[in-house]
């Protein structure tokens, strides 16, 4: 409850990284409690332990990796576009249908892009922003 309460739960889609974060900070909070308590010193500074354990550990760092990952992966087309998109290019790669060469998988690729309504900008964005919040 400590931690969902701190609002660190967060859903970042694949890894859903939410009740770990929630659970360890509630954990850190009672740490951190029970040690103000028995320092008999339960002020700022003596919860202080607790913004420590957060920073020191997975919670707060893999917190502010995902940061971003809950809106891309929640996003349009991501849910929308890009599967669609992706099934497309292998159905046409894996394809036989005529007895001449197929396209080039970058050519494919594109036309379906285009095909999707995504813009290269997109996907270029879309792209950084995972492999900086998952990679």
């Amino acid at each position: 409850v400590a931690g969902d309460a701190a609002a660190l739960c967060l859903a970042a889609g694949i890894w859903l990284e939410g009740v770990n974060f929630a659970m360890a900070s509630g954990m850190y909070a009672g740490q951190a409690a029970v040690e103000a308590v028995q320092a008999n010193d339960t002020s700022a500074v003596g919860l202080a332990g607790y913004q420590r354990r957060l920073s020191d550990t997975f919670v707060l760092k893999d917190h502010r990796k995902l940061r971003r990952a809950p809106a891309l992966v929640l996003s349009d087309r991501v849910q929308h576009l890009y599967p669609g998109m992706v099934a497309n290019v292998v159905e046409r790669m894996f394809r036989v249908d005529n007895p001449n060469p197929k396209p080039g998988v970058r050519r494919i690729f594109n036309q379906e892009r285009k095909r999707a309504g995504v813009r290269r900008r997109d996907l270029l964005r879309d792209g950084w922003t995972g492999f900086r919040s998952f990679g």
